[in-house]
Order: C-alpha cells, then sequence, then structure tokens
C-alpha cells in the first residue's frame, strides 16, 4: 500500500512538472514571437562590408566643352564641387572617393583605361546599342521622349562616358555621380537668362540601375531644396527627370551601378558671379551633396551642415 502511494505521488509529480513546462514554454514562446514581429533589424550600410565607393565624374572634357559664362565655365567649376565633396568625405573612412579629373587631366587609372580599352569600349557600346534595338523591336522596351535636348557625343567623348560605365561596373563601384552646371540659349550671351535653379537626371525606369538611382537622388534632391531652389516649383521632385538617352546615366543599359547627373545651377546666377558667393555657394552645394548620400549609404556618422 506504502509503494503504491509512493508511485502515485511519483507520477503525479511528474505530470505536473510536465505541465508546468509547458506552460513555460508557450508563454516565453509567445513573449519570443511579440518580440520579433515589433523589433525590425535593419540592413546592415554597404560601407560595413567594404568602403561606399562613390565615382564623381565633373562634367565635360578637361578643357572643352560646357556651358561659359563671361570668365566661368562649367568645366572648371564641377572640378571645385567634386574636389568639396571629396574634402568632406575623405575624412570618413567609410567612404572611398574617386575623381574622374581635375581641370588639367583624367584620373589615370581612367586614362590609361580610355587609352588601352578604346576597342573593348566600342565594343562593348555597340553590344549594348544592338540588344538595345531588339528589345525595342520586340515591344520588351519602350521609347521614351528624352526632358531636354542632349548635345550628340563626338568618338572622343563617348569613350570616355561608355568607358566610365564599363569601368565602374567592373571596378565595383557603388554611386556614379555626374555633375554640371547649366545655360540657356539667349541673344546676348554676355546678359544672364531668365532660367534658374538645380535640376536632376536619372535612369528611365526601365534600366537595371534605376531603382536605386531613383532613392540617392530623391535624398540629394532634399537636401539641396533646403539651400537652393529647383527650376520647376511646385510638387516634390518636379525637376527630378528619368532620362533614357542620357550616357551618363547608362543609356542602353551599359551601367548597373546607380547613378545621378546634377545640374546645380544656371552659370550666369549671379550666387556664381562673385568670388565669395560663389565659393559659398559651391561649398553648399558639395555639402548638401554629401549628407544627401550619406542618407541613401546607411551612415550612422551623419556630418553637421549650415
Amino acid at each position: 500500500m506504502t509503494k503504491k502511494i509512493f508511485l502515485y505521488s511519483v507520477f503525479a509529480c511528474c505530470v505536473i512538472g510536465a505541465i508546468f513546462f509547458f506552460v513555460y514554454a508557450s508563454i516565453a514562446t509567445k513573449k519570443s514571437s511579440a518580440v520579433s514581429e515589433t523589433s525590425v533589424t535593419p540592413p546592415a550600410p554597404p560601407f560595413q562590408v567594404k568602403p561606399f565607393v562613390i565615382l564623381i565624374v565633373p562634367g565635360h572634357d578637361t578643357n572643352t566643352g560646357g556651358a561659359s559664362y563671361k570668365n566661368l565655365y562649367e568645366r572648371d567649376l564641377v572640378v571645385d564641387v567634386a574636389n568639396d565633396i571629396s574634402v568632406i568625405m575623405s575624412k570618413d573612412p567609410d567612404y572611398k572617393i574617386i575623381i574622374a579629373r581635375d581641370k588639367q587631366v583624367w584620373t589615370p587609372v581612367l586614362a590609361n583605361y580610355f587609352l588601352n580599352d578604346k576597342q573593348a569600349i566600342l565594343d562593348f557600346k555597340n553590344q549594348h546599342q544592338i540588344a538595345d534595338k531588339i528589345r525595342i523591336a520586340s515591344g520588351q522596351e519602350k521609347v521614351i521622349p528624352d526632358a531636354a535636348i542632349h548635345s550628340t557625343a563626338d568618338t572622343k567623348t563617348a569613350i570616355e562616358l561608355y568607358g566610365i560605365n564599363k569601368w565602374a561596373d567592373e571596378n565595383d563601384v557603388d554611386l556614379v555621380i555626374h555633375l554640371h552646371f547649366n545655360s540657356s540659349q539667349r541673344k546676348n550671351p554676355n546678359l544672364p537668362g531668365s532660367y534658374h535653379g538645380f535640376d536632376m537626371f536619372i535612369p528611365d525606369a526601365q534600366r537595371a540601375n534605376y531603382a536605386a538611382s531613383r532613392v540617392i537622388a530623391e535624398d540629394i534632391y532634399t537636401q539641396l531644396q533646403k539651400k537652393f531652389e529647383p527650376e520647376t516649383l511646385g510638387s516634390t521632385f518636379n525637376s527630378l527627370y528619368e532620362d533614357q538617352s542620357l550616357i551618363a546615366l547608362g543609356a542602353s543599359n551599359t551601367l548597373t551601378k546607380p547613378a545621378v547627373l546634377i545640374e546645380y545651377a544656371y552659370i550666369y546666377e549671379k550666387m556664381l558671379q562673385a568670388s565669395t558667393s560663389r565659393a559659398q555657394a559651391l561649398e553648399q552645394m558639395a555639402k548638401q551633396t554629401v549628407v544627401g548620400i550619406m542618407n541613401y549609404a546607411g551612415s550612422t556618422k551623419p556630418i553637421e551642415v549650415n
């Protein structure tokens, strides 16, 4: 009798213990589930794996092309902005800045690439253009009218622009930014025109690099708008245009990396005429561009700008 009571007691304890274990486990599981549903870990910024590589391309060539007004030349102003961006971002090891050219020469790595890989670049261009025509003929792609009038690139310029796209994809560049200043036709080129403000261009929605390009462009646009007016006022991003034929943005799918082209202002605008106000304007253009880039890249160390 005593032995049976003992066995029953042991059995009862086991049952009670099992019930307690399953109740506790169920509660713990629900708590864990609730935490996982409300706590979302953000994706790691790109530079947690490697530095975020930015290729800055000052528009036009070293001594030809681009807008001009009196003693101002677009091809020089864009180098000044590129240098200001580089000075700010090079202080942070999370970023690696490559400036495609200065006011005299292309950076050696690109100059050598244009020279030694000239035929490969032309073949690359031709192959992508043929593939693009096939996609259009088959209805897989639509021809979209350009948002602005573009000049036709000569052979040298085409080699440089398509070469930059090819090189950027081959060398793990994370972002390509082309810097420009705008101009307009007017009867007297020595007088300012009526247009003013900044514009931005990104690849059209059919391009492989469209989605990321739009995100970074909107981040930069938002920052620039804090200090400068866009050319077209009104609803959000009115001066942000999708473009299908700009080589700089990856025409004919020649670039998979995000790409943005910025027209910071019209070259005859008042803020660019006096040396002091010009230096201040260029510095602000660089600073706001940097903040936009850092917002896109997910930087945990934002910089202070005035």
